[in-house]
């Protein structure tokens, strides 16, 4: 079983979440690993419903599918991600539509016992928590990386402008004429106009 567990791993479909509406109700969405059974969870914030799919039950599904289970998993990871999800809620029963048209996952969830109930909302809730924490301390690092990176620029600004007085990269300076040259050929020098004989 920790193949099965390894598998969904490196398909990233354990630890999922996504808010949807069916127009009326928002659901959470979310996926899990526990007891060597992949967790399906949708809640309205009170109500739980789940449904347990092991290797076998996976496949089961894959085999409705009619694909691999490696694309299979990835539809399912995209369509939860992407929000691409629907909700229908059918007395006791929650049937959850991933992906749209022909191609679409469909599973049914019916609702958890008030142990189960307390568990999953438990665990998403401290879930959630816990990468709220991570992405603020990553993005307390990111500013000040930011910042030091200002600073540096701020320090090396002066160093720059002197760098600018310089002659500019690729700039052509004209050279100096000489006194004589022509100035249709530059390499001869001018001659001087005719003036004819000159008597003394």
């Amino acid at each position: 079983m920790g193949d099965f567990k390894n598998l969904l791993i490196e398909a990233e479909v354990i630890d999922l979440h996504r808010t949807t509406d069916n127009g009326r109700v928002k659901f959470l969405c979310f996926t899990r690993f526990h007891d060597n059974a992949m967790i399906l969870g949708v809640s309205d914030g009170v109500d739980v419903w789940r449904l347990e799919l092991d290797s076998d039950e996976l496949d089961t599904h894959r085999d409705l599918a009619g694909v691999t289970i490696d694309a299979y998993l990835v539809k399912f990871r995209n369509g939860l991600t992407s929000g691409d999800l629907s909700v229908a809620r059918i007395g006791n029963k929650i049937t959850l539509t991933v992906g749209h048209e022909q191609d679409a996952l469909m599973f049914d969830l019916f609702e958890a016992t008030a142990a189960e109930r307390r568990t999953e909302l438990q665990s998403v809730l401290f879930r959630l928590a816990d990468l709220a924490s991570s992405l603020e301390t990553k993005l307390a690092a990111a500013n000040k990386t930011i910042d030091t990176l200002k600073s540096q620029n701020a320090k090396a600004g002066g160093l720059h402008h002197l760098m600018d007085l310089g002659p500019k990269k690729g700039a052509v300076k004209n050279k100096p004429k000489k006194v004589g040259m022509s100035v249709l050929n530059p390499t001869s020098k001018k001659r001087k106009a005719a003036q004819g004989v000159v008597f003394d």
